[in-house]
């Protein structure tokens, strides 16, 4: 849940604040690795938005994650991740992971089950890119 969603739900993505210094890729992958517990050896860029044209402010950086796989039990980014007793906990969100097929998600972009666009936008380039 986020506040802005006036007590809604939605579906979401992965997503992260990039670090000082840090690249938009390496955010990605750090945000894989930490709300997911997964390790993924290709990002493939979707683009970047801005997210606010009126004022100039903020911009969304789309990937896809591809050939992922689960960190193994003993990885030490395993017992980093396993500190936070649910997702999202350090980002004052309740989150709860759910895996959809294909077809699941792009009927819950059809539907609108993304609520906040940068999310919307991701999915549904993520879903082009996959034809």
């Amino acid at each position: 849940t986020k506040y802005a969603l006036e007590g809604r739900t939605s579906l979401a993505i992965v997503g992260g604040i990039i670090e000082p210094g840090e690249s938009p890729e390496h955010t990605a992958e750090r945000e894989v690795e930490e709300e997911l517990g997964r390790s993924c050896k290709n990002f493939e860029f979707l683009g970047r938005f801005r997210t606010d044209v009126n004022r100039g402010m903020g911009w969304v950086n789309s990937f896809i994650a591809l050939d992922c796989k689960k960190i193994k039990r003993g990885d030490k980014k395993v017992n980093e991740l396993e500190t936070h007793e649910e997702v999202g906990a350090a980002d004052t969100e309740r989150q709860e992971l759910s895996s959809m097929t294909v077809d699941q998600l792009r009927s819950a972009v059809k539907k609108g089950e993304f609520l906040e666009v940068q999310w919307s936008n991701t999915v549904a380039l993520a879903l082009l890119h996959m034809i």
